[in-house]
């Protein structure tokens, strides 16, 4: 009887920058900054623990597509300790780290396999004379792939099983950028024996007999990426087929609400977020999180609201700068008496829809550019970051309607 064991990942973007946080402390920070690299480490450790046949990597390896050298040679060191325990590396590029960037090219060790074809392609996967299994799978051409590649995906072998690596979007998912579209029946008629998906960093299971799976990213980079992430050991055989979701990630991001309706002193509110933290180190590691106080606000908080958020987060921090096993609080946002009903005809409600509707970012993005920096080192806004400009501008009206 024929069997396979893999590993799926996708989504490792090593060398990650995590913009907007480098005003922490350096040593957190520095934690922060190696997680990417720390989690995918803790991925090819499992492989190698699992003794599996090979590694599928789904694409964004890379954060950019001008590859560091330092990720490069990290994944090179990876792969040779994969070499010496008998074990293939399987791998697209995506959006992020495709192949129309500039970097300092470096060689792969003899284990690894590349898909450098702009339309999928088969590379073999042998157990000594045998063909066990064939591995479909194309690389990104430049960063916006928007064609349907679906139709490509065509059985060359006569391989015990048919794998299908894509760095794409299932139709209708918002808030990502349409790259590489495809539908669920689309993958299904291409009659193959497992989906390897990458490009959203959200895990799901879209479908099982055969699985198709995104493993999302193996390591959260910011407040929206929360939860546990990593990526699925894989086992087939004639007679059954397993998908194991198993964590990876170095640090963790975490929301945190936390309701304060029943606190009556100051001191109670500390000890509840004090203890909820605690619970949190816990776990043995470390989270970045966003509070939300949530519930009706007791009195006492609404006299001093704004000065007890301020020096709360410095108390916390104070608290948490020299853990090895830190909890580090990012933001702490007052959600408290969300249920108030505001007038159908104000103001900011009115500009709560125009949010929801805006879409002329280009024109607004316009003078700005023209700017030489922005020319060197700007960056065209994702579908996610149109998202989370939409959510914060919410966020900031929803503060101003409290205060009417």
């Amino acid at each position: 009887m024929t069997k396979l064991t893999f590993i799926h990942a996708a989504d490792l973007h090593l060398d990650s920058p995590f913009a907007g946080m480098s005003n922490i402390p350096s040593q957190i920070f520095k934690r922060l900054k190696e997680s990417t690299f720390q989690s995918a480490k803790n991925m090819f450790d499992l492989a190698i623990e699992r003794a599996v046949d090979f590694v599928l990597l789904s694409g964004d390896l890379f954060d950019e597509s001008n590859r560091s050298l330092k990720a490069q040679l990290f994944l090179r060191h990876q792969f040779l300790r994969l070499q010496t325990h008998g074990i293939e590396v399987f791998i697209i590029y995506g959006n992020h780290d495709h192949l129309g960037g500039e970097w300092t090219p470096i060689e792969w060790p003899e284990n690894v396999h590349v898909f450098s074809s702009h339309t999928p392609s088969e590379q073999s996967f042998y157990r000594g004379d045998q063909l066990v299994a064939s591995i479909y799978g194309f690389s990104y051409k430049e960063r916006a792939v928007y064609e349907n590649m679906t139709s490509h995906y065509v059985k060359t072998t006569d391989a015990a099983y048919h794998i299908a690596m894509l760095h794409g979007t299932l139709a209708g998912q918002e808030g990502h950028d349409a790259y590489a579209p495809f539908q669920l029946q689309q993958l299904l008629s291409r009659d193959l024996d497992y989906w390897a998906l990458g490009h959203i960093h959200k895990r799901a299971l879209l479908h099982e007999d055969p699985f198709i799976i995104y493993p999302g990213n193996i390591q959260g980079r910011h407040i929206k990426e929360t939860g546990e992430k990593g990526c699925y050991f894989v086992h087939l055989s004639e007679d059954s087929e397993t998908a194991e979701f198993i964590g990876c990630a170095d640090v963790f991001f975490e929301t945190l609400g936390i309701d304060i309706t029943e606190t009556v002193h100051m001191t109670d509110l500390v000890t509840l977020v004090e203890r909820n933290i605690g619970e949190l180190k816990e776990q043995g590691v470390p989270h970045f999180v966003k509070i939300e106080l949530t519930g009706d606000a007791p009195d006492y908080f609404e006299r001093t609201q704004l000065e007890v958020l301020e020096e709360l987060m410095a108390v916390l921090h104070e608290q948490e700068e020299d853990e090895d096993v830190f909890v580090w609080v990012m933001s702490i946002d007052c959600r408290t008496n969300e249920d108030i009903v505001y007038p159908e005809d104000s103001f900011l409600k009115e500009l709560t829809s125009e949010i929801a509707q805006f879409e002329a970012y280009e024109e607004l993005l316009s003078p700005i550019k023209r700017h030489p920096t922005y020319r060197k080192s700007g960056k065209a806004l994702t579908k996610e970051d149109e998202v989370d400009i939409k959510e914060e501008a919410q966020r900031l009206l929803t503060e101003q309607l409290k205060q009417l």
